[in-house]
């Protein structure tokens, strides 16, 4: 007869873990939680940023083909009529951009002789443009809905008008310096230009025709459109709405640039139209070659600054786009 031997199991032991066993396990368990979904939350944004790229590439393409069927570049701001008319209104270079980015149909129904907010042209204008919006746009004026139309500014204000997340560039800041001048640049340097600040502005309807012989600094090395994610409009101090500057068919889409990479936090971001983005530590830019870089918030921002000028013959902008 063998021995009786006894095991922890015939001792009455449990053979489960101990508070300390179990505590460790749940530890290491959240830890590797922790680092999945910080790994999954990175492959999204890569794959969202990847996305907008591939949006500001599509824009880029677009852009070039106006220039090939119309022998410019598309008016950063175009008028429908002089200063002189009460009810003029202005257009983007987004809008002229239609019949290029696939959206021909909605360009054919646009009524050009009145305002895109009037009730004839919402059905259009408050259209989204797939490629018109940044999948990584988290944070929004508050004048935006999670929907991408502007909202609570007054059915004849502009509510329901599409957004877009891409901002037109018409050069440097007037007051900045251009370092081989050493004169301010002025108005109007870039490519995607207005009519303000030009002698006869008051009577223009379309600025001056840019040319691509007319970007003396390069294709490869001159920003012609930005990140400006979220926008939605600005509001004046008496509570009218100022500027639709968030809204793809609005003139207001367009702005010269003064700050650097996500250096002007929101709102002002928004409402001074400065390069911003949800991205993680960056923004997206397109040059004139159709080609897209993605500049992190530590750029230099006179680097920024020279990039949108089409003209200046700064030679530091090589460093900015050696790739």
């Amino acid at each position: 007869m063998k021995p009786y031997c006894y095991s922890r199991w015939s001792l009455g032991k449990s053979a489960g873990f101990t508070l300390v066993e179990l505590l460790v396990v749940i530890t290491i368990t959240a830890i590797l939680l922790g680092l999945l979904l910080t790994g999954v939350n990175a492959a999204r944004e890569a794959s969202r940023r990847a996305a907008c790229q591939n949006n500001l590439r599509q824009i880029g393409l677009a852009i070039n083909g106006f220039e090939a069927a119309h022998g410019k570049y598309p008016a950063g701001k175009r008028w429908s009529g002089p200063s002189t008319d009460a009810n003029r209104f202005s257009i983007a270079w987004s809008v002229s951009l239609l019949n290029f980015v696939e959206e021909g149909d909605l360009y054919d129904l646009i009524n050009f002789y009145v305002p895109f907010t009037d009730p004839q042209n919402l059905p259009v204008t408050g259209q989204l443009i797939p490629v018109y919006l940044c999948p990584s746009t988290s944070r929004r004026e508050e004048h935006r809905g999670p929907d991408e139309r502007l909202v609570n500014l007054g059915p004849t204000s502009g509510d329901g008008l599409g957004c877009i997340d891409y901002l037109g560039i018409s050069g440097p800041d007037k007051g900045k310096k251009n370092p081989v001048t050493h004169m301010d640049y002025g108005r109007q340097r870039g490519v995607l230009i207005g009519t303000k600040g030009f002698p006869d502005s008051a009577t223009m309807i379309d600025p001056p025709a840019i040319r691509p012989k007319h970007i003396t600094d390069g294709l490869s090395k001159t920003i012609c459109v930005s990140e400006c994610t979220g926008r939605g409009a600005e509001i004046d101090d008496q509570g009218g709405v100022d500027s639709l500057n968030g809204a793809w068919a609005s003139g207001t889409n367009v702005t010269h640039i003064d700050k650097g990479i996500n250096s002007s936090k929101t709102p002002t971001a928004w409402y001074k139209e400065r390069i911003f983005s949800d991205h993680v530590a960056g923004a997206n830019v397109l040059v004139c070659d159709a080609a897209v870089i993605f500049l992190s918030n530590d750029t230099d921002r006179d680097l920024v600054l020279h990039a949108c000028s089409r003209d200046g013959g700064e030679p530091d902008v090589d460093a900015l786009f050696s790739r």
